[in-house]
């Protein structure tokens, strides 16, 4: 997205995870570097939002299918700007909340502590000061990498999570 809150962003892609260690990305509202105010300049193939929530609106509303975030409530409110109601669904913050409150439960924290894996982190792709982008002007491919690490790493921590909830007696819902 363009913002950390829902209200001010715009939807710019969407992370699928599969399976662990399958993921993609859709992008739907990247802009090239040479792109101006009006939108004209660099044409990114990419797929219309139009299109991309006809598309998924179906699995993101089927009540068969167990959606799984890290911070859902955010993604929530993105898809529900466009019509769509995702449920049901599981979120591994809330999990790591649960199981541990204490612990740092960002997903670059999580993903190093509890996988051994360093993630992609946001500033490596989008910058940071005064050079910062919004994650619309992200090219493609640097996108991809991180988007779709980021829907791995919480299938990887769904993993990790979900049954201790179980064993620890632990419940977040």
């Amino acid at each position: 997205t363009t913002n950390l809150t829902p209200a001010s962003a715009e939807l710019v892609g969407i992370s699928l995870c599969y399976e662990v260690g399958r993921a993609a990305y859709v992008p739907i509202g990247h802009k090239g570097a040479d792109t101006d105010l009006l939108g004209g300049g660099e044409d990114i193939k990419q797929i219309p939002l139009t299109e991309a929530i006809a598309a998924l609106k179906p699995l993101l509303e089927d009540h068969a299918v167990l959606k799984v975030g890290h911070n859902v409530k955010y993604d929530w409110q993105m898809l529900k700007k466009h019509g769509i109601h995702m449920t049901p669904c599981d979120d591994t913050l809330l999990m790591s909340y649960v199981l541990d409150g204490a612990r740092n439960n960002s997903m670059d924290e999580l993903s190093k502590n509890l996988l051994g894996h360093e993630t992609i982190k946001y500033d490596d792709v989008t910058g940071t000061g005064k050079k910062r982008i919004t994650f619309d002007y992200v090219p493609l491919d640097k996108a991809l990498n991180y988007a779709a690490e980021d829907a791995d790493v919480t299938a990887r921590l769904y993993h990790h999570f979900k049954p201790r909830l179980a064993v620890e007696a632990m419940s977040y819902v």
